[in-house]
């Protein structure tokens, strides 16, 4: 009898034990899902706020909400509840990253292409160097792009770094293209060194040099490339402000479970 419920004890503990460390699992995996979330909003939030259509900024809203929600959900430590949130909201930023890369790419070279006859016609060493350097990192982005679109589809994480890799090179990349044009206006200051000057001075300067017409757009996407936001509140501020999470199906049942 004594060795039944000895045996009966130590079953009941293991149940309990692999119980615990289940929950512990889940507890881990949201936690590091949310950490992972603020990096991934924050490379893509200036560049949906700047230049986002409004198919693109509705899914991010969503993502937003989701996130949010998961936030909510891992303080009640529904743990499993939030890692599922975590999951839904990086299935759609996969998605924006991908739109989103694949724009900044194109106008990334689009920069550097309408820059290259004049700077390359001009036999100038720092205009032509700022070009290469452009080209480069614009290649760069589009390659680790390529490579997080053929990572295990199942690897959200993985494959969201990468291409925020991809961002950050491509944003350098639209910085270089300024950097050729700003040189080639100023060929008498071929020591400047344009990699040094303030987010204000750049503004100043790329607005001196750019044509009237294209004077708003360079300087939006001067913007964007310091991860500002061109409104008071960036897109994601202003959803997390007011996220109307009944927009969200899932919410409701959340509220009802104990």
């Amino acid at each position: 009898m004594a060795f039944l419920l000895t045996a009966s004890f130590i079953s009941d503990l293991a149940a309990q034990r692999t119980k615990s460390s289940l929950s512990a699992g889940r507890q881990r995996n949201a936690e590091k899902g949310l950490k992972d979330n603020r990096y991934f909003f924050y490379f893509i939030n200036t560049s949906i706020t700047n230049l986002g259509t409004d198919d693109e900024k509705k899914a991010f809203k969503e993502a937003i909400q989701r996130d949010f929600i998961a936030q909510n959900l891992y303080l009640k430590f529904m743990f499993g509840e939030s890692f599922e949130e975590i999951r839904k909201a990086q299935r759609i930023l996969i998605s924006l990253y991908q739109k989103t890369l694949s724009k900044d790419i194109a106008m990334a070279k689009k920069l550097l292409n309408g820059f290259a006859r004049p700077v390359v016609m001009s036999y100038l060493f720092l205009p032509r160097h700022y070009l290469r350097l452009g080209y480069r990192d614009a290649e760069d982005a589009r390659i680790d792009m390529v490579m997080a679109d053929n990572f295990d589809e199942r690897l959200y994480s993985m494959r969201l770094y990468r291409y925020a890799k991809a961002i950050k090179k491509v944003k350098h990349g639209k910085r270089y293209a300024f950097y050729s044009l700003l040189a080639l206006k100023q060929p008498g200051k071929k020591n400047i060194e344009f990699r040094r000057l303030n987010y204000d001075e750049l503004a100043k300067k790329i607005s001196e040099a750019s044509a009237g017409d294209q004077r708003d757009f360079h300087l939006l996407i001067h913007t964007d490339n310091y991860y500002r936001s061109k409104d008071a509140k960036s897109f994601y501020d202003r959803i997390w402000d007011n996220p109307e999470l009944d927009e969200i199906p899932e919410y409701r049942q959340y509220l009802e479970m104990k």
